[in-house]
């Protein structure tokens, strides 16, 4: 009789329950929810972002795209967690208190070590993109140092690959302006084509890559021309000297990789 009331069978004993290993069925459904939220988020991300319209005005590239998937994949493994079961907690107020540090260091201090990785499109570009070739001559040196201005921001909505200066992407790509100003607007010196898209950029808009159009279009299309977000002014901002730098600079661009750096 004392026998049958002193021991309990293990099956009905939580803390047995807790000691012993979990089956597989017990591991699938500790994950299920985050595994399957993981793979939701993972394919909206490498599959439906890249095909966002250009024309929206955001692109997301790469690394934008595995930050996200780190995000999501972090945020999986924190309900993992919480579905996993009891915890051994720290023992010791430190203890605990380092544990906090170590987190906040470990989340945060992940992200700011990827952004400064990427660089953010709206800072200034790292010195790196500056240095200029011997070829390059002095004009066209000046209307680097424009384009690179905070107070023009030109840097802010366009990217120059070719030259390692990583900018926005709600503007063309500037890599070979000089051989597309030929070719936007027959009959016009891209001099003159180039001094229009900066003074008055909607006398005509600038295609799409993808929309295979070489010539500039009269009218906003969604499909074939990037939206239209030159601010206004220009004029009034820059001085007739300035202009005439920074577009001796676009001119010089022809699509020629000048600059092997990471950064831009």
């Amino acid at each position: 009789m004392s026998d049958a009331v002193k021991t309990a069978p293990e099956a009905d004993d939580p803390m047995a329950r807790d000691a012993r290993a979990p089956t597989r069925r017990e591991r699938w459904r500790r994950i299920k929810g985050p595994a399957i939220f993981s793979a939701a988020a993972l394919a909206v991300i490498w599959v439906a972002l890249p095909r966002v319209p250009p024309a929206w005005g955001v692109h997301f590239g790469t690394p934008y795209l595995t930050f996200f998937s780190l995000a999501a994949l972090g945020a999986a493994a924190f309900f993992v967690l919480l579905n996993w079961g009891p915890t051994r907690q720290p023992g010791t107020v430190l203890g605990t208190f380092a544990s906090i540090v170590f987190v906040y260091v470990a989340t945060v201090g992940g992200m700011v070590a990827f952004g400064y990785w990427y660089y953010p499109q709206f800072e200034t570009p790292a010195a790196a993109a500056t240095t200029t070739s011997a070829a390059e001559g002095a004009a066209e040196k000046r209307g680097r140092e424009i384009f690179l201005r905070p107070a023009f921001n030109c840097f802010a909505c366009h990217t120059i690959e070719t030259l390692g200066i990583r900018g926005g992407q709600r503007g063309p790509d500037l890599s070979d302006a000089g051989k597309q100003a030929e070719l936007r607007k027959p009959g016009m010196p891209a001099e003159d084509y180039l001094r229009e898209s900066i003074l008055d950029p909607w006398a005509c808009l600038t295609p799409l890559p993808s929309s295979g159009l070489a010539e500039c279009q009269a009218a906003a299309d969604p499909a074939k021309t990037f939206p239209q977000l030159m601010p206004p002014a220009f004029k009034d901002r820059m001085s007739a000297s300035e202009l005439s730098d920074l577009i001796a600079f676009l001119r010089s661009l022809r699509g020629t990789k000048k600059h092997d750096g990471k950064h831009g």
